[in-house]
C-alpha cells in the first residue's frame, strides 16, 4: 500500500510539471486524472463501507466451555460493484476458531456473498462476544485501507463444563483421612467436636474441654456424616475479564467435577457459595446435581463475596461443613481460609484445598496447625483429570 501511494504521489508531481513548463490538452488531462483518481478510490471505500453486510450465527441454544459449537458467517455485497479486499477479524481473547484464522482476504461480486462453516470453540464460562471483531476493506488501487469494529457482535452465555473424574487421587492420603486425633492424641475425634451455637449444654464434654482449652461436646451416633462439604469462593480479585474468567471458569469446573464424582458414588454432597448471603446445595442424586450446575451456570463472581463472609456464614451451621471431608475451592489463600480450615481440623474433619493460581505462583506452604489439610494448587489452563 506504501509503494502505490508512493508511485501515485510521484505521478502527481510528474503531472503537476508537465502543465508548468508544458502545457497542452494531455498534460492537463493526465494532471487531473492523477488528482482526481485517489479521491474516485476514496468514495468507492466509503461506499463500500455503506454497503457491506455480515450475518452471523452460532447453531444451537445451550453452550459449554471447550466443547465446539457450529458456526457460519456470510460476507454480503448488496452493491452493483465488486468489492475489490474485504479481510475480517475475529474475537480470540476467549474463544478459538478451527480452520480459519484472522485477516483472509476476500473479493465479493455484485449482489453476491461469501459463505464460511467452522466451529468455535469457547474457553471460558460467562457472557462475552464472539465472531467479527472487526472487517477490514482496502480500495483497487490498494492506496486507502479502512478498518472497523463490527456493531453486531455475537454476545454468548457459555455454560461451564463437567468434567467426569474416573478417579480422585488427591485425597488418597492416609495421614488426612486417618480417623485418631491430630491433636495431642489426648482426645479421640470421633468421641468430641468443638461446640457449636445451638448444642445442649448437657453434651459438654468438660474433662476434654478443660484438657483443650475450649468448649468440646460429645457426639452422638449418627453425627460423623458421611457426606462431603465443597465450598466454592466467590471472590472477583479483579476488574478485567483476561484475569478473573480464567480462574473463575477452573473453579467452577473443579466444584461440578468433585460433586459429580462423589454423587456417581452414591455419597451426598453439601456445596456452598457466597451470593448475597452464603447458600448450602444440598445433593442426594442426579437430578439435585442438575439443580447444582443451573446455580453454577449462573452464579455471581463479585469484589464484594469475600470468603470471611462466606465463612462467617458457615460457621454457625454444622450440617453445612462436618462431613467426612471438605473441599475448599479457591482463589487466593486467606487468613479466614486458613482459621476455617483449623476449625474443620480440630472438629475432626479432613480439608483439601484446589487453589486456583497462575502458572509461576509461588507455593504455599501449610503451618503445622493444620495437620489434615493438603492443598493443591491448580493452573487455569489445567487439565482436571491429572490433578484432580
Amino acid at each position: 500500500m506504501l509503494r502505490n501511494r508512493i508511485i501515485v504521489g510521484l505521478l502527481w508531481i510528474v503531472s503537476l510539471v508537465g502543465i508548468t513548463f508544458y502545457g497542452g490538452t494531455i498534460s492537463y488531462g493526465f494532471f487531473i486524472a492523477v488528482t482526481l483518481l485517489p479521491l474516485l478510490s476514496l468514495c468507492y471505500l466509503l461506499s463500500v463501507r455503506l454497503r457491506f453486510s455480515i450475518y452471523q450465527k452460532l447453531e444451537g441454544k445451550t453452550f459449554v466451555s471447550n466443547h465446539a459449537i457450529p458456526y457460519f458467517f456470510t460476507l454480503q455485497d448488496e452493491a452493483k460493484f465488486a468489492f475489490a479486499g474485504v479481510k475480517v477479524f475475529f474475537y480470540s481473547d476467549f474463544s478459538s476458531l478451527t480452520e480459519l484464522r484472522d485477516g483472509i482476504e476476500y473479493e465479493l461480486f455484485p449482489d453476491t456473498g461469501i459463505t464460511r462453516d467452522t466451529t468455535l470453540i469457547c474457553k471460558y464460562r460467562g457472557s462475552y462476544n464472539v465472531g467479527i471483531r472487526s472487517v477490514e476493506i482496502t480500495d483497487f488501487l490498494r492506496l486507502f485501507r479502512m478498518r472497523y469494529k463490527n456493531k453486531e457482535p455475537l454476545e454468548v452465555f457459555i455454560r461451564p463444563d463437567t468434567v467426569v473424574l474416573s478417579d480422585l487421587a488427591s485425597v488418597r492420603m492416609p495421614r488426612l483421612l486417618a480417623r485418631e486425633s491430630a491433636q495431642n492424641g489426648t482426645v479421640p475425634e470421633a468421641i468430641v467436636r468443638e461446640y457449636q451455637p445451638g448444642d445442649s449444654l448437657r453434651r459438654i464434654h468438660w474433662k476434654a474441654s478443660a484438657k483443650e482449652g475450649r468448649l468440646l461436646v460429645r457426639r452422638v451416633t449418627g453425627e460423623q456424616q458421611q457426606h462431603v462439604c465443597i465450598l466454592l469462593s466467590t471472590f472477583r480479585a479483579s476488574e478485567k475479564p483476561e484475569e478473573y474468567l480464567p480462574p473463575e471458569n477452573k473453579m467452577l469446573e473443579i466444584a461440578l467435577a468433585l460433586a459429580s464424582y462423589f454423587l456417581r458414588r452414591g455419597i451426598p454432597v453439601r456445596a456452598s457459595h457466597r451470593s448475597q448471603a452464603t447458600e448450602t446445595c444440598r445433593m442426594d442424586s442426579a437430578d439435585s446435581f442438575d439443580k447444582y450446575y443451573e446455580i453454577c451456570a449462573h452464579l455471581n463472581f463479585s469484589p464484594s463475596f469475600g470468603d470471611d463472609g462466606l465463612f462467617d456464614g458457615l460457621i454457625r451451621r454444622p450440617d453445612a461443613v462436618n462431613g467426612h471431608i471438605t473441599f475448599f475451592v479457591l482463589s487466593t489463600w486467606s487468613a479466614e481460609a486458613e482459621r476455617f480450615a483449623k476449625i474443620l481440623n480440630s472438629n475432626g474433619t479432613a480439608v483439601v484445598v484446589y487453589l486456583v493460581a497462575p502458572e509461576g505462583t509461588p507455593a504455599i506452604i501449610l503451618p503445622n496447625s493444620l495437620p489434615r489439610t493438603v492443598m493443591i494448587q491448580v493452573s487455569p489452563d489445567a487439565d482436571l483429570k491429572e490433578v484432580l
